[in-house]
């Protein structure tokens, strides 16, 4: 049955929604630790700068936190349907990046809880529980996309964007099985000023390490008008 036989928008999704700046991110993380608490801007912070699923961060234990290997075991998440832990998604346990970002945020949180991130009851993060500081943080920083976008959609950016980091390797941070396939096509993003800027520096880059050659900008200094023509 079509799309269209059954009312269904194929829209864009998140193809074309631009994420937030990293200043951006910043200013939303600085905002959760005085609206609503530095738990809750350590979600953030974390959710950011690995990518894991918001569901992946709910259920997040310290036991599953190896900060000497530098990785972040995901076995589960929590799942609001249901309100139980399952298996995260595709069903399979991965590990995800503990980047300094994520780790500096980690570390400044009492251990309260056998979750990493607690509410002031002292339970883990569920969505329900978030709305109300997430929608307190986004109106204080002028933001109007989702959470999901500024957040594992930002990750996505950041490090294809910003890290220069190839769209295999971001998958397999991020949890996917594809080999990068929807990085490149969803989260990629990639800046076109700073593209054609890499490219223009590769080749001066080549240039100035390779003996000048007939047709370069030098020799072309000693052409005729009419060879130029050839």
């Amino acid at each position: 049955m079509s799309f269209q036989k059954l009312g269904i928008s194929r829209g864009k999704g998140r193809r074309d929604q631009q994420p937030p700046s990293e200043p951006q991110v910043w200013l939303m993380i600085a905002h959760a630790r005085t609206l609503a608490s530095p738990s809750f801007a350590a979600w953030l912070q974390v959710a950011a700068f690995t990518g894991m699923r918001p569901g992946e961060l709910d259920a997040l234990r310290w036991e599953r936190v190896d900060f000497q290997r530098h990785r972040i075991i995901v076995a589960e998440q929590f799942n609001a349907a249901t309100r139980t832990f399952d298996t995260p998604k595709n069903h399979l346990r991965r590990e995800a990046p503990l980047t300094v970002h994520a780790r500096d945020a980690l570390l400044a949180l009492p251990r309260e809880s056998e979750f990493c991130f607690v509410s002031l009851r002292g339970e883990h993060w569920t969505p329900s529980s978030r709305t109300y500081h997430w929608k307190a943080v986004r109106a204080a920083t002028g933001w109007t996309g989702s959470l999901y976008l500024a957040t594992r959609h930002f990750a996505g950016w950041y490090m294809v964007n910003e890290l220069e980091m190839p769209s295999e390797d971001v998958a397999i941070a991020l949890g996917h099985q594809d080999g990068g396939n929807l990085v490149r096509r969803l989260y990629g993003h990639r800046d076109k000023g700073r593209a054609l800027d890499r490219i223009v520096g590769a080749y001066a880059t080549q240039a100035e390490n390779r003996p000048q050659r007939a047709g370069s900008s030098s020799s072309a200094l000693h052409t005729s008008p009419q060879e130029s023509l050839f």
